[in-house]
């Protein structure tokens, strides 16, 4: 515990330094604001014409729609404001800029995942609580305190999930010659098409959110049961163990990739 404890400072005081670092910049950062604000205006704006000529898709409404789309918003900014850092691994390692995490007397995930901060990841989390509370009112759930324990519940393992597929995809670029690593990339694009019910997509794609790239445990079945959708129940039990085996294969994958670290540049 007080190992856990020790690392949970370390975090609190290596972001620290990056909000610090950004700070120094603030037309970056307005400008940063800015932009978020903007393209997730465009994406809201997007899916209100879909929904205002179509009522529903897959038997989903435009709120349960918002629902789906404040999970993953959230989630996505949760990445960006707390765990940016998993985003720098190739550039890294192709610069060989991991060999001073390496050397110092704290675990190098901890240093890599804390290794950029990105401010456009708080204003996609308040967005995403706004369209959440937003959803949640004009929904037919009946919100009691259990419900809203199981909702928190629901976001925090989709939080973890989705810095585990980016990580695990960054991951990869230690067993990659070139110096950019497009998997992650292409994971993140991935979450677009998973803002609408997997109803809508064909079965190979509905294998891959659910088995492959899970972003069907992040949003899909936890919404799903939220709102009392049928058949979603199986699905939103094993989100805990999703979570749990994205952070195995979280840890599998630096560890393995660390042991075949060279410690040069490409």
């Amino acid at each position: 515990m007080k190992r856990w404890k020790r690392y949970a400072g370390l975090y609190v005081q290596l972001q620290i330094q990056n909000i610090r670092s950004l700070a120094q910049y603030r037309a970056d950062f307005l400008m940063m604001v800015f932009f978020t604000l903007f393209s997730q205006g465009c994406n809201l704006a997007l899916v209100g014409i879909i929904y205002g000529n179509i009522p529903k898709v897959g038997g989903w409404t435009l709120w349960e729609i918002l629902m789906l789309y404040g999970f993953l918003l959230f989630s996505e900014g949760f990445v960006n404001f707390f765990f940016q850092g998993a985003w720098k691994i190739a550039n890294m390692i192709h610069e060989a800029d991991l060999d001073r995490f390496l050397v110092r007397p704290i675990p190098a995930g901890l240093q890599l995942l804390t290794a950029r901060i990105d401010f456009d990841g708080l204003s996609k989390m308040s967005i995403a609580l706004a369209v959440l509370l937003l959803a949640a009112a004009r929904s037919r759930i009946v919100w009691t305190w259990a419900e809203i324990l199981l909702c928190l519940f629901f976001l925090v393992q989709a939080c973890i999930i989705r810095v585990c597929m980016i990580w695990i995809a960054s991951c990869a670029s230690f067993w990659m010659a070139g110096r950019r690593n497009s998997l992650n990339f292409f994971v993140i694009s991935l979450g677009e098409m998973a803002k609408y019910p997997l109803t809508i997509y064909p079965a190979l794609l509905r294998g891959i959110f659910g088995y492959v790239i899970p972003y069907a445990f992040v949003s899909y079945y936890p919404v799903g049961v939220l709102l009392g959708k049928e058949g979603m129940g199986f699905g939103a039990a094993c989100t805990p163990l999703v979570c749990a085996g994205m952070l195995t294969l979280s840890c599998l994958a630096l560890r393995r990739g660390l042991a075949r670290y060279e410690s040069c540049s490409q």
